[in-house]
């Protein structure tokens, strides 16, 4: 290696160690939950801009040795014109040489700006004691080699932007028990709708600028799926990501999409991955017991963010409903959920949750039961629901009412939204 190019990664790597140790972070749940010290690969993926870069430099903080670690960026400018796997061994050496030899903790951030990384990783996973953490900004970041590569060797988690009590604690309010719940339950509605308005990106909290999301919003598309996947078509894709924002909550149909915008089958279905892949959005399938006509039924499609679908479709924030359903989704997707919308000719119910292979709840979201002509609508499905699951309790979650139901002997627990996300 030339002098020149040790001393710029010397600089790099001391720019990124100070910018982790004077950084002033929130805590997140992910970081709390991890082991420092389980021996597996942990790769995190997320959306840009969900906060990956802060659980590492929060686990790195944890650490009692600041020299036991090193952190990187890769989006830092300097691996624009240098971003070959050998860079990843270069930055080992120089960091051992020059700064200590007591490195055991490789923090790798949006690693997939380095070409081949993936040999890498694994050469330092296979063959030294140093534990490995990476992120990156595509849900296909361990598809192909590194799957191969790594089979039963990685720890896989996705990170998303702030699920609801974690946008609580950047705003500083304190939930203790049921008691908090009823004493702080109008500031509580207050924080919720605007959870829901601004959604969960990190510095959009902390600065109140949603306009911050369409620059997000921007980049994304530009960085991780026009010029990832050498788009040329851009006006159709630009297009087809504005119809899903501001369609959030409902079944798409890659042949409807077809039609619209006058493009083939195939080409449709291959934007819509665009942007599963840089995770703006998820689909939901069917519930049924056939796993072929699960994979063959319509999808629902969900933004990663409410205030990001807010910002970029104008429409989206008008039906409530829709967003707030949207918000439920991600939170039982944080959780880990095994989730399906159901739907027969008979009733249509937003969430069947499975756990261990087995039915367990029936959740389904509502705005505002006050009408009686909308509460027997929803109850009607529920049961039916409930009956053919063979089920005996449901959930709805509204904005503000709260009651125990008996419905022709199903119980159906109406819960307010920001008491639903607080406990789960």
């Amino acid at each position: 290696m030339h002098t020149k190019d040790a001393e710029k990664i010397r600089d790099v790597l001391n720019f990124w160690k100070r910018e982790v140790l004077d950084d002033k972070l929130f805590p997140r749940d992910m970081a709390s939950l991890l082991d420092i010290k389980n021996p597996e690969v942990v790769d995190i993926t997320g959306v840009r801009r969900s906060g990956k870069s802060s659980v590492l430099k929060l686990m790195a903080k944890s650490l009692p040795d600041p020299n036991s670690w090193l952190y990187v960026n890769f989006e830092d400018p300097y691996f624009s014109g240098n971003n070959k796997a050998s860079v990843l061994e270069d930055i080992v050496e120089i960091y051992t040489k020059y700064f200590s030899d007591k490195l055991k903790y490789l923090f790798f951030d949006e690693i997939q700006n380095i070409d081949s990384w993936e040999r890498a990783v694994r050469k330092y996973r296979d063959g030294t004691g140093y534990k490995i953490f990476i992120t990156g900004s595509s849900s296909k970041l361990l598809g192909g080699e590194l799957s191969t590569l790594l089979t039963g060797r990685h720890m896989s988690l996705g990170l998303m932007p702030l699920s609801f009590k974690e946008y609580l604690s950047f705003k500083g309010i304190i939930v203790d028990g049921t008691k908090d719940l009823f004493m702080k339950g109008v500031d509580l509605k207050r924080a919720f709708r605007d959870y829901l308005s601004f959604g969960g990106f990190p510095q959009v909290v902390l600065t109140g600028q949603r306009e911050l999301l369409k620059s997000y919003y921007g980049d994304i598309v530009e960085k991780d799926i026009i010029g990832r996947y050498d788009v040329r078509d851009k006006n159709t894709l630009e297009k087809i990501g504005l119809f899903m924002m501001s369609n959030a909550s409902k079944t798409l149909s890659p042949t409807s999409l077809k039609k619209m915008y006058s493009v083939s089958f195939a080409k449709a279905v291959k934007y819509i991955d665009y942007f599963k892949e840089a995770m703006l959005c998820y689909e939901l399938e069917q519930y049924s017991s056939s796993l072929k006509l699960r994979h063959r039924s319509l999808k629902k499609i969900y933004s990663v963010d409410t205030g990001l679908a807010n910002v970029v479709s104008m429409s989206f924030s008008e039906d409530k409903g829709r967003l707030l359903e949207n918000a439920v989704f991600l939170e039982l997707k944080r959780m880990g959920k095994q989730v399906f919308y159901y739907k027969t000719p008979a009733c249509e119910v937003d969430f069947v949750i499975r756990e261990s292979g087995h039915d367990e709840e029936l959740v389904q979201v509502c705005w505002d039961l006050g009408d009686s002509g909308t509460k027997t609508r929803e109850l009607k499905a529920l049961k039916k629901a409930a009956d053919d699951l063979k089920l005996e309790k449901a959930t709805i979650v509204t904005l503000d009412q709260k009651e125990t139901i008996t419905h022709e002997g199903l119980r159906v627990e109406v819960v307010p939204a920001h008491e639903w996300f607080i406990a789960k």
